[in-house]
């Protein structure tokens, strides 16, 4: 995930997963070329267990470079209260304009028994939009802040409630973080913040 913000108030999020495809393809590539060299050079029948390998191994290697491959481009205009979003799958691609106003919440989805591993949805009237449809690992909060940042510039509300920033450090596994700031801001005893927290 690559995010930039502009002196402007705009927002430019971009999400790759490109490496894994072009890694798959370059190997299928190695496959084809080894397909001429037994041909060509070793003399080896075109039926013949190396080369049928290899044709194998470069069509697996080519269907799921294909599959992998993704990206897509979030651009947050504050000015136009506009987003303008770009998504590339399977070397497909869809795009589309939302009108601020259309935007109705924006949601982190986070992968089952991994609370680092997240997906950044858009909900609309008439559709849902991933972000990306792989998780990506966040590890310092830049997620949650991205999420805030953007409710800001579409005018949704955030809700910066101490329970609600104590359960996002209890969901990132960092119990004692969330019970700090429970303590710290609502005056309870370490075990009446365990039970507030429910843990």
């Amino acid at each position: 995930m690559h995010i930039e913000r502009y002196d402007n108030g705009n927002i430019e999020i971009n999400f790759s997963f490109f490496i894994l495809s072009y890694l798959a393809l370059i190997s299928a590539l190695c496959c084809l070329i080894g397909i001429g060299y037994f041909w060509v050079y070793k003399d080896l029948n075109i039926f013949s267990m190396q080369i049928i390998g290899l044709v194998l191994a470069a069509l697996v290697l080519s269907i799921s470079g294909t599959i992998i491959y993704e990206s897509s481009n979030f651009i947050f205009n504050k000015e136009k209260s506009e987003l303008h979003w770009k998504k590339k799958k399977y070397f497909l691609t869809k795009r589309g304009i939302i009108p601020f106003h259309d935007i109705q919440e924006i949601k982190i989805d986070r992968a089952d028994n991994n609370a680092k591993e997240m997906r950044i949805y858009i909900l609309t009237p008439k559709k849902v939009i991933s972000m990306s449809d792989s998780h990506t690992i966040s590890t310092n909060y830049d997620i949650e802040e991205l999420v805030g940042e953007v409710k800001s510039i579409t005018g949704l509300s955030i809700d910066v409630s101490a329970k609600s920033r104590a359960n996002i450090l209890l969901e990132l596994g960092q119990t004692k973080g969330a019970l700090d700031i429970i303590r710290e801001e609502m005056n309870m005893s370490l075990e009446e913040a365990k039970d507030y927290l429910g843990i």
